[in-house]
């Protein structure tokens, strides 16, 4: 199939060497009828130069092909429905820290804005969906925005916490078990603090 897919030559030559050392291992375990790691991790060191090389073709394309579609998009709304564009970006959440989609989108939004309107939405899993996810979390964004500036207009800080990802009773929660964002995972809990008592019930919590 190689010789029809009319590759660039280094692309080629690293597809060529990849399937080819693929068969020749196959074929070794199953005449032997074993496999062990020793030899895989032989196999996968021979493969890895050519996989790195198909890496650079495959970030390649998909830089030209997300900024070709961007721009066409800029292009059809126009410049001013750009400037104020939200994009919302769903990736599963173990490949949502620098995720490529978001990494090429940014170079392509408002600047100045693109810190608040570029949305990174990791997921467990791929949603049936998307569409509709996406934009039932841009109307939450939105929405607690609008509502921010709205019902916390003397207190900027709470208002920039219900506009963002951070729970708007984070900073108080942190106060009273005396953390900070810092140290939030770590907070000591003890039975002293678990016996506390409830200020709505006045129960008493047993541990």
């Amino acid at each position: 199939m190689l010789p029809t897919a009319n590759l660039p030559t280094d692309l080629d030559a690293s597809c060529t060497k990849i399937l080819s050392e693929a068969v020749k291992f196959i074929d070794t375990i199953v005449k032997a009828g074993s496999f062990d790691m020793v030899a895989f991790n032989r196999f996968a060191a021979t493969v890895y130069p050519s996989i790195r090389v198909n890496m650079t073709f495959a970030a390649t394309a998909q830089i030209t092909g997300i900024e070709a579609l961007m721009k066409r998009w800029r292009t059809l709304i126009g410049e001013e429905a750009w400037s104020n564009l939200y994009v919302t970006v769903l990736s599963i959440w173990t490949t949502a820290e620098l995720n490529q989609a978001s990494i090429i989108i940014r170079r392509t939004m408002n600047q100045a804005k693109v810190n608040t309107h570029l949305i990174d939405l990791p997921t467990v899993e791929t949603p049936s969906d998307p569409i509709a996810v996406a934009l039932d979390n841009l109307a939450r964004i939105v929405q607690d925005n609008v509502a921010a500036e709205m019902v916390f207009n003397t207190d900027l800080k709470v208002a920039d916490a219900l506009k963002g990802k951070e729970d708007l009773l984070s900073d108080e929660i942190l106060q009273q078990i005396g953390g900070t964002a810092a140290t939030a995972n770590t907070a000591a809990f003890t039975t002293a603090t678990a016996a506390a008592t409830c200020p709505i019930t006045g129960h008493t919590a047993s541990v």
